[in-house]
């Protein structure tokens, strides 16, 4: 069974029948690209033949939110639904944990190199070094190291 079949039979239709700035929808090309393209129409341009939409499109990609400026002519093909706010909001949640925790992430970075740079000036300084001693030592010869070792 085509999934266009199963769809058709229990779905209910969606047809969006005017569009002006300000609204939320969502967008999904006819392409194999599966991501949800998030949009916010800026203007609406009618000519009585051609319509051409301006909107800022917001899409979730590999834990990051990206931003992009659309025009769509209708040139390509496209699909687009009404999108709810909630919708959206859930979308910009999950790109705001993301980077959240990137800028965790980082500043636990930058904290190491911190401290790592700490150490690093004071062996400079000589300030590390004021404290080191030698470690006490004694030289053997082979004979006496085995003397030693037979002792034991």
């Amino acid at each position: 069974m085509q999934t266009k079949q199963a769809i058709q039979a229990s779905a209910n239709v969606v047809r969006i029948t005017s569009i002006s700035a300000g609204d939320l929808y969502k967008r999904f090309d006819e392409s194999y690209d599966d991501r949800v393209y998030y949009g916010i129409v800026k203007k609406v341009h009618n000519d009585g033949e051609k319509t051409v939409i301006e909107a800022v499109e917001y899409r979730y990609s590999w834990n990051s939110l990206e931003v992009d400026y659309k025009i769509i002519r209708g040139e390509k093909d496209f699909t687009i639904f009404p999108a709810t706010q909630e919708e959206f909001n859930l979308e910009l949640g999950k790109a705001k944990k993301k980077k959240i925790q990137e800028i965790k992430e980082s500043e636990e970075k930058i904290e190491e190199n911190k401290k790592v740079l700490e150490e690093i000036s004071k062996m400079e300084s000589g300030e590390l070094m004021a404290g080191l001693k030698s470690v006490s030592y004694a030289e053997l010869t082979q004979e006496q190291y085995n003397e030693r070792m037979l002792l034991k």
